[in-house]
């Protein structure tokens, strides 16, 4: 991989940079979901996308975890 692509990373990208993108983006996804869940009128469809909701939540959750550890390992002053 070489230069900027569309996930804004590249070969510089440091471990907890990329990991602060990943949390960024299933933080936007959690939301979408969430709204979408707002707006859907079928039942089921309003608890899928509740059901995805959740999984990112899951998702911002681990990545936090990791991010945490990897910069209380590493000692990283990486400000958020």
């Amino acid at each position: 991989m070489s230069g900027s692509d569309d996930f804004g990373v590249t070969e510089n990208t440091r471990p907890e940079e990329a990991v602060r993108l990943a949390m960024g983006r299933e933080a936007r996804a959690q939301e979408f979901y969430l709204r979408c869940a707002e707006i859907a009128s079928d039942r089921g469809v309003k608890k899928m996308f509740e059901f995805l909701a959740n999984e990112e939540r899951k998702h911002l959750e681990l990545l936090q975890q990791e991010y945490d550890r990897f910069v209380a390992r590493e000692g990283c002053a990486v400000a958020r």
